[in-house]
């Protein structure tokens, strides 16, 4: 006996599907095809489709996955078993974000809106055919109810597992005498798209040139605007399992906040870390700008006074809109250096206020340019801007040298980053190293091979512009780095193997000769290397010691006082990279099933000494 139906059919760009199920399915004439147009219908319910449109009547709604970065109910991000986002046909929130139900369940929307403000790839409609009379708003009432709490968190949208969808859907409902349609569009430009795009960051969490100029001919093919592309990318880059898990934590950070209009200065020292670790990750930093601007936009978070660096950026760039010019102080270098400063500062303190500002001024320029038709303003401050661009370029090159391994760094990156430090230079000769420079190198989160790499950069861009290197020679020392900071993990995790079992006799220099012999035959199989300097090998090994040292005789002391000043005295003094001491602490604690908050504890005790009292939102 027939159970279910399922027809397929493409118009325009939208590839169909329709699903059916209940009794008497395989004798129902539910649905009708016309040119450029689809029609199903069944006792009161029609669903119709054109090249352009798509009409619905009766009793049923819509739904689809939600995506990133996309406006959703504070309620539904609070929830993170909340997959879906769900509408019944003829229902709207009011301003407390209640469900109100109408009569009027009768719509249109257009294709392009609906892949536009739904899912830019995959969304769904349901009608439910049913003896039923009278009120719709109490239909429609019982089949959120009903089948409500599953299709909001239901995964099989996202896993395409429509069979289980279609069957799950009507076992919810518990209604034998209905029959359900439920209803997939699929925009055939978008999906392409998006699998390829999908595929290609999957496999490094970057794209190549090669893949960029294959987006960009299935963009030009399909017509694919701006907007839909960072949708999707945005989308893409969260659900990528090792981004969600840091984005995530991320966002309940700032939930937190929101929920009493503050943030304690151990979360804004956790959100901090969290933006740092994103960098080393290769993580983009548009996840969390993102959130920042879904979650606060619009929020009557409790204000603080302005503080005294962003009034002087302010009180800089206002000299743009004096009209008269012998009153019109002109922005000199000084203030573009001032206002280089307040950006980093602003970076650095992980504040919005710089960035709220240069917009609002940007909005006053293009005022003033539209109704005098003079558009030297905008022009003088785009040449501001042009600094701020370089800024981000420098800290984004320099961020990835001293937080990523294994970068691939060229020389058309070096030929920019040289540019850019000349433009800096002409500006304040300091500038560059007291902006970049230093509070790299002094945070606590780069490794001893990222402070090599930044030295080397600089020692190299030094030799460059003296005529005493080649920008080749240049990349080639940083690739010989790079290679070394990898033989380096690659030895530390192969004699790490190697010391989880006993192994006699490991303070006498020729026993750990046969084992760096032995650990060399392993990776020269693996195409690794050829030779393991012993210099390396003993500094390798003589980490793996402070690691024993600090985990089977601080750690536990640590933690049985509360004493964070220990903790930080070794990480500080041991010379081991601090984010690699905090996963083997996070390691520890799982181990022993020990209470993670007293971790936590210890390292926001140190980040509090620093930051102090409470910061706003």
């Amino acid at each position: 006996m027939i159970k279910d139906l399922r027809i397929h059919g493409s118009i325009g760009i939208v590839d169909y599907f329709a699903f059916v199920a209940g009794p008497s399915t395989y004798n129902a004439y539910f649905y009708e095809e016309e040119d450029s147009r689809i029609r199903f219908f069944s006792r009161g319910n029609e669903f119709s489709i054109t090249e352009t449109h798509l009409r619905y009547k009766g009793t049923g709604g819509s739904f689809c996955e939600y995506m990133f970065g996309v406006e959703k109910p504070v309620k539904d991000m609070e929830k993170t078993d909340l997959l879906n986002r769900l509408i019944m046909f003829g229902a709207f929130l009011d301003d407390n974000e209640q469900v109100v139900f109408t009569n009027d369940t009768e719509g249109v929307e257009t294709l392009s809106r609906l892949f536009l403000h739904g899912h830019a790839v995959t969304n769904y409609y349901f009608v439910i055919s049913s003896e039923f009379g009278g009120d719709y708003r109490k239909r429609q009432r019982q089949i959120l109810k009903a089948v409500g709490k599953f299709l909001k968190r239901t995964n099989l949208l996202a896993d395409d597992h429509d069979t289980e969808l279609l069957g799950n859907f009507c076992g919810e409902l518990h209604e034998d005498r209905s029959i359900v349609f439920i209803f997939k569009l699929v925009n055939r430009a978008n999906r392409e798209y998006f699998d390829s795009f999908r595929e290609m960051y999957a496999k490094n969490r970057e794209l190549s040139p090669a893949d960029e100029t294959l987006l960009e001919k299935i963009i030009l093919r399909n017509n694919i605007d701006r907007y839909q592309q960072e949708r999707m990318k945005i989308d893409i880059m969260y659900r990528h399992p090792e981004n969600r898990v840091v984005v995530d934590a991320y966002r309940d950070i700032l939930l937190k906040g929101l929920a009493r209009d503050t943030l304690h200065a151990s979360e804004y020292a956790r959100l901090n870390r969290l933006r740092t670790l994103s960098i080393r990750n290769n993580i983009p930093i548009v996840l969390f700008d993102t959130l920042d601007d879904l979650l606060l936009k619009d929020k009557k978070i409790q204000e603080i006074e302005e503080k005294d660096y962003l009034k002087d950026v302010r009180a800089v760039l206002e000299n743009l809109f004096f009209k008269d010019p012998t009153l019109k102080q002109h922005i000199i270098k000084e203030d573009i250096v001032r206002l280089i400063k307040a950006k980093h500062t602003a970076y650095t303190q992980n504040e919005r206020g710089f960035d709220q500002i240069l917009l609002d001024i940007g909005k006053a320029c293009d005022e003033v340019s539209r109704e005098s038709d003079d558009f030297t303003i905008f022009e003088e401050l785009c040449a501001i801007i042009t600094y701020f661009d370089r800024y981000d370029n420098v800290h984004a090159v320099l961020s990835q040298l001293a937080f990523m391994k294994h970068i691939d760094f060229r020389e058309e990156s070096l030929r920019s980053l040289i540019g850019n430090k000349k433009a800096f230079d002409e500006l304040d000769p300091v500038l560059f190293k007291s902006v970049f420079v230093r509070d790299l190198l002094g945070n606590k989160y780069i490794t001893s091979y990222g402070k090599q790499k930044i030295r080397l950069i600089l020692e190299g861009i030094e030799n460059i512009q003296q005529g005493e290197a080649s920008l080749k020679d240049v990349v080639t020392d940083l690739k010989n780095l790079s290679d070394e900071e990898r033989l380096y993990h690659e030895t530390h995790a192969a004699l790490k193997e190697r010391m989880r079992s006993f192994f006699p006799g490991l303070e006498m220099k020729e026993v750990r000769e046969k084992i760096r012999d032995d650990i060399i035959t392993e990776l020269t199989d693996r195409g690794i290397i050829g030779k393991l300097p012993e210099k390396l090998f003993e500094k390798v090994f003589l980490d793996l010691r402070k690691e024993s040292v600090y985990l089977n005789h601080i750690l536990p002391s640590v933690i049985h006082n509360r004493d964070s000043a220990l903790r930080e005295d070794f990480l500080e003094n041991s010379g081991l990279d601090r984010f690699y001491i905090e996963s083997l602490e996070k390691e520890y604690f799982e181990e022993k099933g020990l209470d993670t908050a007293i971790l936590e504890s210890l390292r926001d005790e140190k980040d509090t000494t620093k930051t102090g009292g409470d910061e706003r939102i």
